[in-house]
């Protein structure tokens, strides 16, 4: 139910998409589809403005226009933008795609896979992304990782790429970060389930798993990605890993 407060500050949610300070002005544009489906605001007034969100795109605050771009094809398959305002301003989001950026990566193949862009917008840069595959720091690979069914789908990724890497993933395991060992837990499984990763793969690891369940690092888990024992249980077991 709408409360009384927002109904009687409509005109406040209205101003508040042409907010001069760029990081309200997104939190704002956050809002829209909320807003929308409760009758606060009118889909021919956020596409009348879309400038006010398009303009986020491109601004040379970084943070602000990454998260900008998450909202882009949510905002295109509603229809607020075009595919012809994300063509427009593809070229802003290469520098932090080449940076390695995983959200910025995130956003393109997204679109992508939405038929907003080609493949070939990202597949000049995939030696930055499969260096993330191998990367140093164990939470962008375990990130990185959780983002290979998406670049497979949007053609951007081969199974070449990768194929020879997937030990950089296991070694996340060994981590001594909680959240990032658990992170690659959920994220090995879930390659696991999509092909990605194989049984064959997955075999040395029977008894990490076995110890997974049975140690404090369980009740973590479940907690971490909202789960029961049960269903993590039968997603191990139909991986034979249980």
């Amino acid at each position: 139910m709408v409360t009384e407060a927002i109904k009687n500050n409509k005109e406040y949610y209205m101003k508040s998409l042409f907010l001069s300070d760029q990081f309200s002005r997104l939190d704002a544009w956050h809002r829209v589809d909320f807003l929308i489906g409760k009758g606060i605001l009118e889909r021919e007034y956020v596409t009348k403005n879309k400038d006010q969100f398009l303009n986020l795109l491109t601004t040379k605050d970084e943070m602000v226009m990454v998260h900008a771009w998450v909202l882009t094809r949510r905002f295109a398959d509603s229809g607020y933008i075009t595919k012809e305002d994300i063509i427009k301003r593809k070229e802003y989001l290469i520098p932090y795609i080449k940076q390695g950026d995983l959200t910025a990566w995130w956003n393109a193949v997204d679109l992508i896979i939405g038929h907003y862009l080609e493949s070939s917008y990202l597949r000049p840069y995939i030696k930055i992304f499969i260096n993330s595959l191998k990367n140093e720091n164990p939470g962008i690979v375990s990130d990185a990782w959780h983002m290979v069914p998406l670049l497979v789908e949007g053609k951007v990724l081969e199974k070449n790429d990768y194929e020879n890497l997937k030990k950089y993933l296991f070694d996340v395991l060994k981590s001594t970060n909680q959240y990032i060992r658990l992170n690659a837990w959920e994220t090995i499984i879930d390659l696991g389930e999509r092909g990605i990763l194989n049984k064959k793969d997955l075999f040395p690891f029977k008894e990490s798993a076995k110890e997974l369940v049975e140690g404090e690092d369980m009740v973590k888990l479940l907690s971490l990605f909202d789960t029961y024992e049960e269903q993590f249980k039968n997603r191990l077991k139909n991986l034979d890993l249980l």
